[in-house]
């Protein structure tokens, strides 16, 4: 009977026991800025977490007894409380605070979640925003081209010679701007002063293959914009600019009698207000071109809102857009290397027609967005955008396309280190146009990553993707694709990483379908391309630099691509079609590269030093033409012997892919003295060996420009700024400093010496 008594007893008291619930509650803060922290891990020592909410808040039930609440995020020391449970409600504030023995440079888009720059498997580079603003980059593939390794030639991104010539058709590059794809439905290509640069935070580009999570397109990496929330107090900025071009080195070749001149301005404001965060941005330009014919007038507006509901604010949602108008004229091919230098080459069998078009755009997109963290930890993210773009072509008659982007991403973090990313995403487009023709399809795709952290010093993630399209009535699919990769952290300054992914990518509408023509230049269709595909794989040290006044990091990476079914913009003589251009499968291409990557901060005579830049080489085989690359050890010597090769080694060079630069070299140096700045950005790219021949022979004056550059180009860019009051700057740019002629793009020169003056307002 006694025993019964007992049992029974122990009994209530266990159930007393779980019954007794206690709310625990708590909002986890900046210990030097004092803002909300999202996406903290909060968890407990039998496992039992969740994460902060977009006002930094959370909350768990735990039943009555001892605990221990584990608060980690990344950059951040953690930090453990003990609690003890008895069925009240309890709030706890905590701070955290950075972790200052690290690099503090932190990335989403190469896990999906905010990670250090140093933990990361694979080659990546971040532009901030302030390089941006002192560079007077209005345009995002003008901000880009300051990370090592990236080009832009006409208008398509280039990573590591990844991408050749294309002029629009499609993009091995994948666009992203807040973490949705912004390619066109029609084009397939990135629409780079669409770009809200007026509160991007920062831009991260990947290099190489990314499609398991980014999809068709990422072939050749991706560029991801972030733009900005608001912090604890309001922003409102103002920049003006004012430019002008000066005549170029060679006299003759100037065709104007007032220089040509750009002009703009561009405000930002962003205030945090009860249960809304408010972004709001435009930019407005006027900018006339050195190349006779070309313009671009644009105006923009954009705008994103947070809302926050409930007591617990465990949701968060919100509508972004972004709003353009365009008109533009665009330049194709120069009239000769002389005077006729930055004149549009005339018809070659009608000479009263010009590679000139004329071009009227309009942009939309509106992005519907809603976060949501559980009970349980996890995450859930759905966001979608509604993009439509129309176009007036020259000859009136016009083009729209429609695209309905969705995506669902579910994330959750474990007490172990395993760190799960999966999701579902895809688009539904409608192109009407009158060169493409009308077309409707679909692509979609399901992706996995999971990420884990061994020994404190080891991270290791595997990735799936399995993806599929229809257009029209034809329907592919991509082969279930990999990635992997694993870091290392050597010692307490030094990480050793290495990857491999893959990567595929759907020709576009105007590479299947387009029919047009740039005066007596045609392009023509070619409805039986194939998709392309491709991997990447590629080791990697990085190694911070720290010093009593200095800090930064060295990278050194050494990588090798290959591509299979490769597109190619070819220019030649089609046989019952006429000359111009068609996009081709040319089969199988191989790149290996190596990387050099400096970046740091400091003290220099008392005074505050900043630099980034770096050095690229790549040797681009064309196994299509030789296939004794596919030897590896024939590759690999004829990478070695690249390096040093001349460029008037025709022999050795036949077999390079077409439209590369074997050698780039880029560096941003900044000064600063007290209220004055002062910087310099130098480039370097050696000779684009190889052309289409017919490239060559049509196209006057390419040889002669050929011979003259043999060696390559250097051209330096010079800044200094004064900080007139608290809230005012001033700067004056000249780019291309000392007026060198040159054309990165065969057949179109750059720009010649041009001056800019630029103020800034905080009000």
């Amino acid at each position: 009977m006694r025993s019964s008594t007992t049992f029974i007893f122990c009994l209530l008291f266990c159930a007393f026991t779980c019954a007794v619930q206690a709310q625990i509650s708590g909002r986890v803060t900046d210990g030097d800025s004092g803002e909300a922290l999202v996406g903290v891990n909060v968890i407990t020592g039998n496992g039992v977490g969740t994460s902060t909410d977009a006002d930094g808040k959370w909350s768990l039930t735990l039943p009555a007894g001892e605990h221990t609440l584990r608060f980690s995020f990344v950059g951040y020391r953690n930090t453990t409380i003990d609690i003890h449970a008895d069925g009240k409600a309890q709030y706890i504030e905590t701070t955290l605070f950075q972790d200052d023995n690290e690099l503090d440079v932190l990335v989403v888009s190469g896990s999906l979640y905010e990670k250090k720059l140093t933990e990361e498997t694979v080659s990546m580079e971040v532009v901030k925003a302030s390089l941006i603003e002192h560079t007077n980059s209005t345009s995002l593939n003008e901000a880009i081209l300051k990370a090592p390794g990236v080009y832009m030639m006409d208008e398509q991104a280039n990573i590591r010679g990844g991408t050749g010539f294309t002029y629009g058709a499609g993009s091995r590059v994948m666009l992203v701007v807040d973490d949705q794809i912004l390619l066109s439905a029609d084009r397939g290509d990135a629409k780079w002063n669409f770009v809200p640069l007026e509160n991007v935070e920062q831009v991260e580009i990947i290099k190489g293959a990314s499609s398991v999570l980014y999809g068709s397109s990422a072939l050749n990496g991706v560029i991801s914009v972030r733009t900005a929330w608001p912090g604890i107090e309001p922003v409102t900025k103002v920049t003006m600019y004012h430019g002008m071009y000066s005549a170029p080195d060679f006299a003759p070749a100037k065709w104007w009698e007032t220089a040509p001149t750009f002009t703009g301005m561009q405000f930002a404001h962003r205030q945090r207000f009860d249960k809304v965060d408010l972004v709001l941005g435009g930019h407005i330009s006027e900018n006339n071109s050195y190349l006779l014919g070309q313009y671009s007038d644009r105006a923009r507006l954009n705008w994103k809102t947070r809302f926050h509901t409930g007591n617990d604010k465990k949701i968060s949602y919100g509508v972004n857009g972004n709003l353009m108008s365009d008109r533009e004229g665009m330049y194709f091919l120069w009239a000769g290397v002389d005077t006729g230098a930055f004149i549009p080459f005339q018809g070659y069998l009608d000479t009263s027609s010009t590679t000139l078009l004329n071009w009227q755009h309009k942009w939309m997109t509106i992005d519907p967005w809603l976060n949501y963290f559980d009970d349980h930890g996890n995450a859930h993210k759905c966001k979608m955008r509604f993009y439509h773009n129309n176009v007036n072509y020259s000859d009136t008659t016009s083009g729209a396309a429609w695209l309905l982007n969705f995506d669902y991403q579910l994330h959750h973090a474990w007490e172990n280190d395993l760190v799960l990313t999966t999701g579902v995403s895809g688009y539904d487009f409608h192109v009407r146009d009158h060169d493409l023709g009308d077309h409707d399809g679909i692509s979609a795709g399901v992706y996995v990553q999971l990420d884990k952290k061994l020994f404190d010093r080891l991270s290791l993630n595997v990735g799936l993707r399995e993806e599929f399209y229809t257009v029209d009535t034809t329907a592919g699919s991509a082969v279930p694709i990999f990635k992997g990769g694993a870091n290392y952290r050597l010692g307490r300054r030094t990480w050793l990483r290495g990857s491999f992914g893959q990567g595929y990518r759907f020709p576009s509408l105007v590479e299947k379908f387009a029919s047009t023509h740039l005066g007596s230049l045609y392009i023509f269709p070619n409805p039986d391309l194939s998709a392309e595909y491709g991997w990447n794989t590629e080791f990697g040290v990085k190694r911070s630099l720290t010093a009593e006044h200095f800090n930064g990091f060295a990278d050194i990476a050494f990588y090798l691509t290959d591509y299979f079914d490769m597109t190619e913009f070819t220019f030649n003589y089609y046989t019952g079609e006429g000359l111009g251009f068609k996009s081709l499968n040319t089969n199988r291409a191989r790149i290996g590269g190596m990387e050099i990557t400096l970046s740091g901060e400091g003290e220099l005579w008392g005074n505050t030093i900043s630099f980034s830049g770096g050095y690229n080489y790549i040797y681009p085989a064309d196994i299509a033409g030789d296939s004794s690359n596919l030897d590896l050890p024939t590759f690999m010597g004829n990478f070695i012997d690249g390096f040093s090769a001349h460029s008037n080694d025709s022999a050795f060079l036949a077999s390079v892919l077409k439209y590369r630069f074997r050698h780039m070299l880029r560096m941003d140096v900044e000064y600063m003295v007290k209220k004055f700045s002062f910087g310099t950005d130098i480039n370097y790219f050696s000779l684009m060996e190889n052309l289409d021949a017919i490239y060559i022979q049509f196209i006057p004056g390419i040889e002669e420009y050929r011979g003259d550059h043999m060696h390559g180009d250097w051209i330096f860019d010079f800044r200094a700024g004064y900080q007139c009051t608290q809230n005012i700057k001033v700067q004056c740019l000249v780019k291309n400093a000392f007026n060198r002629m040159y054309a990165l793009r065969p057949a179109k020169y750059d720009a010649p010496r041009s001056f800019t003056f630029q103020m800034s307002v905080d009000l």
